[in-house]
């Protein structure tokens, strides 16, 4: 049964949805951290917090950019509401794990994820690295975008 399981986590069974990344990585980290005997679900929740968090910080330098280059005032990224563009994502975020990853799901996703071909391919310190991916590209894409 893993090895038939392996072969559905990649095939049209599962199709490759965001929600279907995002429940396999988060597996993943949950799995991560559990070995580690880190408390998986919180470290799990906060990973994918400072993975969002990252991308926002680089999304609000880059619409705040825009915004200066087109000499327009951006009244929402300025002052507490800029601090909303961050918090509210992120607690949009804890709700949405909260509600979702409960231990019923978090059952199915092992009871799915276990012997997956993908668990061979992407190794822990891949989906550990995610926040650097974002940062590495946010940073690129900002700079191609912006800076001359």
């Amino acid at each position: 049964n893993a090895s038939n399981n392996g072969m559905n986590c990649l095939n049209g069974s599962y199709p490759l949805t965001l929600l279907t990344n995002m429940d396999y990585i988060f597996y993943r980290l949950y799995r991560m951290y559990e070995k580690h005997g880190d408390p998986p679900y919180l470290s799990a929740v906060i990973h994918l917090c400072y993975s969002l968090g990252i991308s926002l910080i680089i999304a609000f330098f880059a619409i705040k950019e825009w915004y200066d280059m087109q000499h327009k005032y951006a009244w929402f990224l300025e002052g507490l509401y800029s601090l909303c563009f961050l918090l509210v994502p992120l607690c949009l975020l804890i709700i949405y794990c909260c509600v979702r990853y409960r231990k019923k799901k978090i059952l199915e996703l092992k009871k799915k994820y276990q012997g997956c071909t993908r668990n061979k391919l992407i190794s822990n310190w891949m989906i550990f690295c995610i926040p650097i991916y974002i940062a590495i590209i946010g940073i690129l894409i900002f700079r191609k975008l912006f800076i001359a």
